[in-house]
């Protein structure tokens, strides 16, 4: 017993070592640099993190204000979303960058940063949860899904499995090109549906939350949260990286 629990133990310090040798040797070729400010040391300086603000949570139905970021109740629908938590306002210069660099630069190391400085409470206790997913051209395009990635951050830090219950059957337009509330609805209808990998029984009666990196006119998340309601889940909230 006494071999095995040394052998072991001998095993993860390796494994360690060689972990932060591979991470010092990287950060040698690849220096971490802040995504606000360029100072060398950081993914994102101590000055940035104190520019940067917590936003207003507001209800992803409408769009106005909300307390905690639930749905206020005169917005609630059989098939809408129950409340989103964003953390930062992406119209903030350097917000925006910290989304940017996570969303196109695939930035694991600044969504562990951005992470761990947030804390949110929804009363809600998730099963699991779901990245919004891109179409499958644009995800091999890119290399990878950034909301999936966010995602397992977050899953990690909430220590809540993710599960691509939902799959992205439209190459839809980007939405940022479109220029109205409406466009965007109209765009992404019908564009999700339940992955077939999946029974209804994993999905009803669930608590789900849905992960994106931004919250613009919400479209997509009340698009998948839709699908995830009809298909029985109890609860949707939304978590994005900025609205």
């Amino acid at each position: 017993m006494f071999t095995r629990l040394f052998y072991i133990a001998h095993c993860t310090f390796h494994i360690y070592i060689e972990y932060m040798i591979r991470e010092a040797i990287i950060d040698f070729i690849f220096p971490k640099t802040c995504v606000g400010c360029g100072v060398w040391g950081s993914f994102l300086c101590k000055g940035c993190q104190e520019r940067l603000d917590f936003v207003e949570q507001i209800c992803p139905m409408c769009g106005e204000e909300s307390l905690m970021g639930w749905t206020h109740p005169k917005c609630r629908t059989r098939h809408g979303m129950d409340g989103l938590i964003a953390i930062y306002e992406y119209q903030e210069p350097v917000a925006r960058a910290v989304v940017d660099s996570i969303k196109y630069g695939f930035n694991r190391g600044l969504m562990g940063v951005v992470l761990n400085n947030f804390t949110f409470e929804t009363g809600v206790n998730f099963d699991f949860l779901v990245p919004v997913p891109l179409y499958f051209y644009r995800e091999n395009w890119r290399g990878f899904n950034q909301a999936e990635e966010l995602g397992k951050v977050i899953g990690s830090k909430l220590m809540v499995p993710v599960e691509n219950v939902l799959a992205r059957m439209k190459n839809t337009k980007q939405q940022a090109l479109m220029k109205t509330r409406e466009e965007r609805q109209k765009n992404i209808e019908n564009a999700f549906v339940a992955d077939c990998r999946f029974q209804k029984s994993d999905i009803k009666g669930k608590k789900i939350l849905l992960v994106d990196d931004v919250f613009t006119s919400g479209a997509d998340m009340r698009e998948c949260t839709k699908v995830l309601k009809k298909a029985g889940a109890e609860v949707v909230w939304g978590l994005a990286l900025a609205h």
